[in-house]
């Protein structure tokens, strides 16, 4: 997995200009891969939150507090997701549905280049931290995973999936709770 798009202090960007700079790259990223009006929205609420985490300045403390209107008049009241600002997401993030029901835990990581459908989940189990997240990985539409669980690169997650455990990179997982459908690099084929 490469290195998170905002990763913890003392690198990540204190002043104003530098989480600019940071932002503007992340969301040119993003916005290659989301071209409609509400997943751009989102993603710009959720970077906005993301680079402004650590920014210690007047201005910084006050577009804070603005993107925090933001975030609870849209993505929380309208979306009904939370996204918190201190998920670490590398370059590429897809939302469909513009993060309808999404809900991720401060500690989750996310690789580059990942898609998620609405209503999953990525939380906690027994106190340990979230899941990471590989690049590229596909989380299919009301998937959970639970625990500090990791997500291969290239992995599939289906639709309502309960992922409790690491999953290969490149394999696809469906079911409760989920196993592979067919072992990595090859395609499931129907009797």
């Amino acid at each position: 997995m490469s290195t998170p798009a905002f990763p913890p202090s003392p690198h990540h960007p204190r002043d104003l200009r530098s989480a600019r700079a940071g932002y503007r790259r992340l969301l040119a990223a993003d916005y290659a891969r989301d071209q409609f009006l509400f997943e751009r929205i989102t993603l710009a609420i959720f970077r906005a939150g993301q680079a402004l985490r650590y920014v210690d300045t007047p201005v910084g403390r006050w577009l804070r507090r603005f993107v925090l209107v933001l975030d609870l008049a849209w993505t929380q009241a309208l979306m009904g997701a939370e996204l918190p600002h201190e998920v670490w997401a590398g370059p590429g993030l897809k939302l469909h549905h513009g993060g309808r029901g999404i809900i991720l835990h401060p500690s989750v990581v996310i690789g580059e280049n990942v898609r998620i459908y609405h209503n999953v989940t990525v939380g906690v189990r027994d106190g340990r931290p979230a899941a990471r997240i590989g690049d590229r990985a596909f989380l299919g539409t009301g998937a959970t995973i639970l625990g500090p669980v990791t997500i291969g690169a290239d992995s599939k997650v289906g639709a309502h999936a309960v992922v409790l455990t690491d999953t290969e990179p490149g394999a696809t997982y469906v079911g409760v709770p989920a196993a592979p459908a067919s072992p990595a690099g090859t395609r499931a084929t129907r009797p």
